[in-house]
């Protein structure tokens, strides 16, 4: 079998020098990204914890895939680090050192240090114990995603970042609009002064220019969703009939598995959300909701179909 058709997960551990030090590090990474923003310090302080690892690979790819919340790669490094894995403690301890070394775990890290100990068959209150021995501070229970509560704040956060988004969005057109009505006034000035008249077919032609501008400036959004859309369009061939348009969409081949044609709807639902292109206007956000249309309902097919 090609090594194209692994994930790039499943290609790292292929040539893992330590497979095991490998699905470690990829879920080090994801309790990482889980903590907030992930600066040098916070990279730095990983390769401190992981510099006895033979995994023999760089930390830049490791964070994407645990950035990018692959739970399909998360999965298989559980998989492999509860198979290899000699004792669960040592690895808890790297963990919750990470996760607790600036202070309180975020909510998400909470339940990902419980769910790691879950895997490797520590009891809660050893891992409890284990918790308070490597942080210094006894273990807080997480906060609950079931309230209210607990998802308010993240709605108001998200909120206030949409409207500051919008504010400078309105801010930059408001410039632009200035610095052309600058520019029109100054053009007229200067024709004034010279004594100069423009023929109508000239101030029409000085007018398509500017109308061109800017609907190329509007359509530049529009024709970046368009070449996103070829760039996502599938090279595979596929039978002709329903089925065969259903693989067309999600780029496969025939004979695609169920795996993979979940893997392929969540990468492309991911990339043509419409919800992801909102700041670049109403025809481009349909068209994108279109495109996710179809990508929705060849899923859907498929997974019908396909055993």
């Amino acid at each position: 079998m090609s090594i194209a058709r692994f994930t790039p997960f499943e290609r790292l551990l292929l040539t893992s020098r330590h497979q095991a030090d490998t699905a470690a590090l990829l879920l080090l990474g994801w309790v990482l990204v889980n903590q907030g923003p992930v600066g040098e310090d916070q990279r730095a302080r990983l390769v401190s914890l992981t510099r006895d690892f033979r995994h023999g690979h760089d930390l830049a790819p490791l964070l994407e895939i645990a950035a990018a919340q692959d739970l399909d790669a998360i999965q298989l490094a559980a998989e492999v680090l509860q198979r290899e894995a000699r004792g669960g403690y040592p690895f808890l301890r790297l963990a919750i050192a990470l996760a607790a070394g600036q202070g309180e775990p975020s909510p998400a890290n909470h339940h990902v240090l419980r769910f790691l100990a879950d895997l490797l068959g520590v009891p809660p209150q050893e891992f409890a114990a284990l918790y308070e021995a490597t942080s210094q501070r006894p273990l807080q229970e997480p906060a609950d995603p079931s309230r209210h509560a607990y998802w308010q704040p993240r709605f108001e956060e998200r909120a206030r970042r949409e409207e500051a988004r919008r504010q400078a969005e309105e801010q930059a057109r408001r410039a632009e609009r200035q610095r052309e009505e600058e520019r029109r006034r100054k053009e007229e000035s200067g024709k004034k002064r010279e004594g100069r008249g423009k023929t109508h077919e000239g101030r029409e032609r000085q007018e398509d220019g500017r109308r061109q501008r800017e609907e190329q400036r509007h359509g530049e959004s529009r024709d970046g969703h368009r070449r996103r859309e070829e760039q996502e369009r599938p090279r595979h061939y596929a039978p002709p009939g329903r089925q065969g348009r259903a693989l067309q969409v999600l780029g496969l081949a025939e004979g695609a598995s169920r795996q993979e044609i979940r893997r392929a709807y969540r990468r492309l639902a991911q990339a043509h959300h419409p919800d992801r292109f909102h700041a670049e206007g109403e025809a481009v956000m349909a068209s994108a909701s279109r495109r996710f249309q179809r990508i929705k309902q060849a899923y859907d097919y498929l997974m019908r179909e396909v055993s």
